[in-house]
């Protein structure tokens, strides 16, 4: 793993030679990650993750958002690492 800040994203996709893997350039840099599925043969958003460091960056927040194939709010989530 790379210089950890905030964040670290390490992505393996089927069928790629390589993962991606990047994370922030500042230290109290976030992230906002879409996640879009094809549903009956049209593309839907599926997860949506941020990830926020609070104020001088002591605290880091991961959020989860789900979204139903109509587009409706099925789950949202606060993680906290401690």
């Amino acid at each position: 793993m790379r210089n950890l800040k905030n964040f670290w994203i390490e992505l393996l996709i089927d069928g790629r030679k390589t993962k991606i893997s990047t994370g922030p350039r500042s230290k109290s840099g976030g992230f906002s990650m879409t996640i879009f599925m094809r549903d009956r043969g049209k593309s839907v958003k599926g997860l949506v993750i941020t990830g926020r460091a609070s104020t001088g960056g002591s605290l880091v927040e991961l959020h989860t958002t789900q979204w139903g194939p109509d587009s409706s709010l099925l789950s949202f989530t606060k993680v906290n690492p401690r």
